[in-house]
């Protein structure tokens, strides 16, 4: 018998087949033998096409059926690994609605910002152990404001991996542990964050119905046995997010246990027993694979930006082109602990959680040209990532973490002695090398539900370390460049703040003029407008109430002469934004420039409404037809489009 395990990566699928009773790994491939593309319609966004996974998945299966000549039939279930947060809208034909946004995309930061300051700390953090930040349901409430049209026609919010399992079953569904990635899950109250989505305004009915993350999920239906070459009625009986998958398949399940993997950015994912936050938001908690046999099994989160691609940027830049990272790392054994000085800070790959978003970039200190070789830069870069996981060790340490061995892969930096024992002496921890992937690990845990292991620790009984890293540096010189690396640090993050502290007054006070003026200027028409009204009603005859409401019926009558006077002003105000509006957009009614200046003016719809008399909905309408009338893709966002101008 044989189990099948998928890892849906945003760069490639990886598909691996093992032998169910040898524990043998038959197989492994992946597909494309190229990254898969990432769509950037904007400065920041990120999105692909499911449907595209979809594609490989099938190409994969194909190719690792072909490559082991193995019986479909005799494949008894199939495990998906996915990469974490992606938000996929299908409607009810199960038709896609939109590209996926996935998990490096951070249109939704300032929703998540404001929704976090909007509920409170105290909610978000002790009951969903985060804040909503740039999270599922934060890019949801996204397309809601943006694309109202894809919102109305959704009929589930899912997940990468909860995708893939519907192209396979026919079954939309989702599992506790992919609710908690999406913070849509509250863990005081052990069921879906009502409250968030009430503050988001978002229909409860979008969430799919949530399936044990170890049970038979649903069968392979006979469409998708024929797209993949795999027999129809196959068992899907695992799903999982790719770093709680990747710490089961190194088996770190239990409390204390940490796994870590440092490809182009490195992670430490470790697991509590109560659920934790980081006051900071430094890092992120989620439910683990086996939350929902242990309630207080939380794995917590650490994402470094900055770890593998600043070694791939030193070997593209630095090191000759017949030089491989083996080459590389024999000649950093050349150099001694702390590079003779040379200090290297590797956040280089943009903002960094750890340093609470702070973008500090890569920084090279004390290089002596006299002195410092390659082999010196080499040894610098590596301990540079060593010393920036120590450090978000020691957060996760601050929170209850006991750190007394890490396991990793063999298959990214930790492949570098060095680099893994300067974090084991600096932690006093072992580090354990595993031969596995996140796809082996997959095949494993679908061997769980289907009755093939009685239980996880069977499942994962043969998983044992290659290599063991000891803590056998010198540690004094370990710590003493630590300790200087970490004073670089705070250095750059100072800096980096006094920048920010400097410049933000000066663009605090322009918009707040700016604000202020807007609203000196409505106050004192609506002043003018009350005070003539006044004045007329003081007189208390027939006569005088009627030339008020001749009055009143005039100044409605002159709202476009009024207008005129605003207009003026609120030119002034906002470099001659009406004046460009008008020239780049002639066709635009009095109406609609009105909108877009309350717009610019960042006005509520309600506000709008009022100020315009017009219903909420016509507000929305008025917004959709400015939207059709600048051709606006769906894409775009009106608000930062009218901004531009």
């Amino acid at each position: 018998m044989y189990l099948l395990g998928y890892d849906i990566g945003s760069s490639t699928i990886k598909a691996a087949l093992l032998d169910a009773k040898t524990h043998k790994v038959l197989g492994l491939t992946h597909y494309p033998d190229q990254e898969m593309d990432m769509i950037s319609r904007q400065r920041g966004w990120a999105e692909q096409q499911p449907e595209v996974w979809w594609q490989h998945f099938c190409a994969a299966t194909h190719r690792l059926l072909d490559t082991t000549g193995v019986d479909p039939k005799r494949i008894m279930g199939i495990g998906i690994s996915y990469q974490m947060h992606g938000l996929v809208l299908i409607d009810k034909e199960m038709q896609v609605l939109r590209p996926s946004i996935v998990w490096c995309d951070s249109r939704a930061v300032a929703i998540g910002q404001q929704a976090f300051d909007e509920l409170g700390e105290d909610y978000c953090l002790r009951q969903m152990l985060n804040s909503p930040g740039n999270f599922t349901a934060s890019k949801l409430k996204w397309v809601k404001d943006n694309e109202p049209d894809v919102y109305e026609k959704a009929y589930k919010l899912l997940l990468p991996g909860d995708f893939i399992a519907m192209k396979l079953t026919g079954e939309a569904t989702t599992t506790i542990a992919g609710l908690t990635e999406g913070i849509f899950w509250d863990f005081k109250e052990k069921k879906v964050a009502n409250r968030l989505l009430e503050h988001y305004g978002l229909r409860k009915d979008l969430i799919a119905e949530a399936v044990p993350t170890f049970s038979i999920q649903g069968k392979l239906t006979k469409a998708a046995a024929a797209r993949t070459g795999l027999a129809e009625g196959t068992s899907i009986s695992y799903r999982a997010g790719d770093q709680p998958n990747n710490a089961l398949s190194l088996n770190v399940l239990r409390p204390g246990e940490v796994a870590a993997t440092s490809g182009t950015s490195g992670v430490v994912y470790g697991i509590v027993d109560k659920p934790v936050f980081d006051k900071k938001s430094r890092v992120n908690s989620f439910a683990h694979v086996n939350y929902e046999q242990n309630h207080d099994r939380i794995g917590v989160l650490l994402c470094l930006n900055g770890a593998g691609i600043e070694y791939s940027w030193v070997k593209h830049q630095v090191a000759r082109s017949d030089h491989s990272y083996a080459d590389m790392e024999r000649m950093a054994s050349t150099v001694p602990v702390g590079s003779d000085g040379l200090c290297v800070l590797p956040f280089g790959n943009g903002a960094e959680r750890m340093l609470e978003d702070r973008n500090v970039n890569a920084h090279f200190f004390n290089l002596d040209f006299n002195r410092h070789t390659r082999a010196h830069l080499y040894r610098s870069s590596l301990e540079g990532i060593a010393f920036s996981f120590v450090m978000g060790v020691n957060i996760l340490q601050e929170l209850g973490l006991n750190v007394d061995v890490i396991r990793v892969g063999n298959d990214n930096m930790f492949q570098s002695k060095i680099f893994a024992k300067t974090i084991s002496t600096l932690l006093n921890s072992k580090i354990e090398v595993v031969d596995t992937t996140g796809a082996v690990g997959a095949a494993r845990a679908a061997g769980v539900a289907t009755g093939l292991y009685a239980n996880l620790e069977e499942a994962l009984q043969d998983v044992k370390p290659g290599a063991v890293y000891e803590p056998d540096l010198n540690y004094s010189l370990c710590q003493q460049a630590y300790s200087y690396w970490m004073s670089r640090v705070r250095l750059a993050v100072d800096e980096g703040t006094a920048v920010a502290r400097h410049a933000a007054p000066q663009k605090d006070a322009l918009n707040q003029s700016k604000e202020l003026a807007a609203a000196r200027l409505q106050l004192d028409a609506a002043n003018e407008f009350l005070a003539e009204i006044k004045t007329a009603l003081q007189r208390n005859d027939s006569a005088s109430i009627s030339k008020v409401l001749q009055k009143i019926d005039a100044k409605l009558n002159s709202s476009n002469q009024q207008w005129d006077g605003f207009e003026e002003h609120f030119d002034l105000l906002h470099d001659d934004f009406i004046k460009k509006l008008k020239k780049h957009y002639p066709s635009l009614s009095m109406q609609e420039i009105k909108l877009c200046a309350y717009l610019k003016m960042k006005l509520s719809t309600k506000e709008m409404a009022q100020q315009m008399r017009l219903s909420i909905r016509g507000i929305e309408t008025g917004r959709y037809r400015l939207r059709k009338k600048m051709g606006l893709s769906d894409g775009e966002n009106l608000a930062e489009h009218l901004e531009r101008i």
